[in-house]
């Protein structure tokens, strides 16, 4: 991931025909739709919390900020082969029965974010590892120095949604003109129509290709079942 957020900002004036912002605002409007297709990008970045415990026996801890989706939760750590704990409902009568499991929640405490639960709990000081998910950064600044967390493959996706939201802005705009001939606005229709399904299409084509590539695919399968 090389491509900074001013460039990707420069990138979308450039594909809406307007490379010295005249038109289109860089800070106020450009700015906002791109962070808008940063959130609306359907594919999480994979992390990973190597999260180290405190000095007593605990048996659920905070998840980092971004936390949307867990893949693994290894523990105890750095064992060969690699032992993972399995996903099992907490409220289960037998998840503090044995060691093994975990489950993840709200955190009901402070109203917002995620815990994690491990059955066995985490031993004193010791490390516990996850990998999940995440958010993408839209907290960047327009320097040229803060790097977007998307891939760079998938610059065009977020090129894309910046370039159908000035098509519908601007469709917007004829439609309030009392003036505004009904060829142009049906024109303009379509333009919206082929703009947002382009977007649609390359997404689509990015999450396929994206799955074919996966070692395993993304299903429930840690789950915990008593009927097997």
């Amino acid at each position: 991931m090389s491509i900074t957020f001013t460039k990707l900002l420069s990138d979308c004036l450039v594909a809406m025909g307007d490379e010295t912002a005249a038109t289109w605002d860089r800070t106020d409007t450009i700015w906002p739709w791109a962070i808008e297709g940063i959130l609306a990008f359907p594919i999480l970045r994979p992390m990973i919390d190597d999260h180290t415990n405190g000095l007593t026996l605990v048996y659920v801890y905070d998840l980092p900020a971004d936390f949307r989706e867990v893949i693994t939760v290894e523990y105890p750590i750095s064992q060969v082969p690699p032992v993972y704990l399995v996903r099992k409902n907490r409220l289960d009568p037998d998840f503090h029965i044995a060691a093994g499991y975990y489950d993840i929640d709200h955190n009901y405490v402070s109203g917002s974010g995620y815990v994690c639960y491990v059955s066995g709990g985490i031993a004193a000081a010791a490390h516990i590892k996850m990998q999940y998910l995440a958010n993408h950064d839209t907290a960047m600044l327009d320097d040229a120095t803060d790097l977007i967390t998307i891939p760079d493959e998938y610059e065009n996706i977020l090129v894309a949604y910046v370039l159908a939201k000035g098509f519908r802005e601007r469709l917007s705009a004829y439609m309030i003109i009392p003036t505004a001939h009904s060829s142009l606005i049906m024109q303009m229709t379509e333009m919206v129509r082929r703009a947002e399904e382009n977007y649609v299409n390359l997404v689509l084509r990015a999450q396929q290709k994206l799955a074919d590539s996966r070692i395993t695919p993304n299903v429930a399968v840690d789950k915990f079942d008593r009927v097997y």
